[in-house]
């Protein structure tokens, strides 16, 4: 087991990062063909492998790796906005590369922040090198109905461990040479106190990606589920102490989900005002131009939440606080990226529909990209927080994690089990 970094480790990788306007010029410069490549993807669905290449040559699979191995560094103390930034222009692109470029490094944030010295040697250069990282957290399976129990064990064997286990929604797995499994070691105590991440390579012996992803929306995610039959783990390839994502790590998910949404309702909106321009009978309707004009606004109203949670994260404020903050950027990012499209299809009628408009995509991608997290999950922990009852950013169904109760109660359970 190993404890979180300071993050203060030299490195013979060192590499002067690229400035942020320079890696948002490549994102600009590759976004276009992205685009063009999201209907054949979706409709095949296929994974957008010739993205990912691209995206790597452009250096955008180490954004959160730390900067002494040639990272940007993102997604790290002092370091957020940056990282919700371009995850917005990716997906004002292609929502779906978006969502995997952010699995991949945050899963690389992650290893780089709970990792020994020796674990970051190891792990840092070869994904700095390009090899890419899922992160295997759900056990929501796909042919199955019924609440999702967070289950996964690792059982101590010598030299390391062994897991058996089902994962799904493994975004990433399909490139992917490490899997980062999001499990516990053995024990009694609550699950979210025993939990560390299992960085498995994919190659090993017992691992099988399943070919179950026939979705709504999100097609060349291709989020597969995962089997692990009997996997071993070395030592050095466990990270993190347990329970030390809820207790030692103040980040979270939620900005990073909600700058997709934006960006995803702002490709929409764009797509709708072009529509409406084009035609003298829509863009002389005063009922298209105010119904224009309110979703501009939602925009405005989810990017500048966006913006003011990240700065408050920049300055280091309190976790819980400003993850509420989050929790209520995400319910403005999610109203936006689902009713914009939606309500697209009633100014601009039936044309927008066929399949060379990226509409109907959008819409659908929507759909099933907000659904990571029910919003009303998200809207009772703010109502509880407004009735006194307390706000925890690692503790609490609708967050990042779904782990019930406080960090406090979670440690007290810990303690007394």
């Amino acid at each position: 087991m190993t404890t979180a970094p300071t993050m203060t480790t030299t490195s013979q990788h060192s590499a002067h990062p690229p400035p942020i306007d320079e890696l948002m010029a490549r994102v600009e410069e590759l976004g276009p063909r992205f685009r063009s490549r999201m209907r054949a993807l979706d409709t095949e669905p296929a994974f957008p492998s010739e993205n990912f290449a691209e995206a790597r040559e452009a250096g955008l699979h180490k954004l959160c790796v730390p900067r002494e191995f040639g990272g940007m560094g993102l997604w790290q103390p002092g370091n957020y906005s940056d990282w919700y930034r371009l995850l917005e222009r990716l997906a004002y692109w292609d929502t779906n590369t978006a969502q995997l470029l952010q699995v991949h490094n945050h899963a690389a944030g992650i290893i780089a922040w709970h990792a020994t010295d020796a674990q970051r040697d190891y792990f840092m250069p070869r994904i700095a090198d390009g090899a890419f990282c899922a992160s295997l957290g759900s056990e929501a399976h796909l042919y199955e109905n019924g609440a999702e129990r967070l289950e996964s064990e690792l059982s101590k064997a010598d030299g390391g461990y062994r897991l058996t286990a089902r994962k799904g929604f493994a975004s990433v797995a399909a490139v992917a040479t490490y899997l980062m499994v999001w499990a516990a070691v053995e024990g009694d105590g609550p699950y979210a106190m025993r939990m560390v991440f299992a960085v498995v390579d994919k190659e090993s012996d017992g691992v099988e990606l399943l070919d179950d992803w026939q979705m709504l929306g999100m097609r060349s995610t291709i989020s597969c589920g995962v089997k692990f039959n009997n996997v071993f783990i070395p030592d050095d390839h466990v990270v993190g102490e347990p329970g030390g994502w809820v207790t030692g790590d103040p980040r979270t998910f939620s900005c990073a989900y909600a700058a997709n949404h934006i960006g995803s309702a702002q490709a929409a909106f764009d797509f709708i005002a072009g529509y409406v321009k084009d035609r003298d009978d829509l863009n002389g309707s005063e009922v298209v131009r105010v119904r224009l004009g309110r979703m501009d606004a939602k925009l405005f109203a989810a990017r500048a939440c966006l913006q003011a949670t990240a700065a408050r994260l920049d300055r280091g404020e309190d976790p819980d606080s400003v993850e509420a903050d989050a929790v209520r950027t995400m319910h403005l990012a999610k109203d936006a990226v689902l009713s914009i499209p939606y309500e697209g299809f009633d100014l601009l009628g039936a044309r927008a529909c066929h399949e060379r408009y990226p509409l109907g995509q959008m819409m659908r991608d929507a759909r099933t990209f907000t659904l990571h997290f029910r919003d009303d999950l998200y809207v009772e922990r703010l109502a509880e927080l407004a009735l006194g009852q307390g706000f925890s950013a690692k503790g609490g169904r609708g967050g990042s994690t779904p782990f019930e109760g406080t960090i406090a109660q979670l440690g007290q359970a810990h303690a007394g089990a």
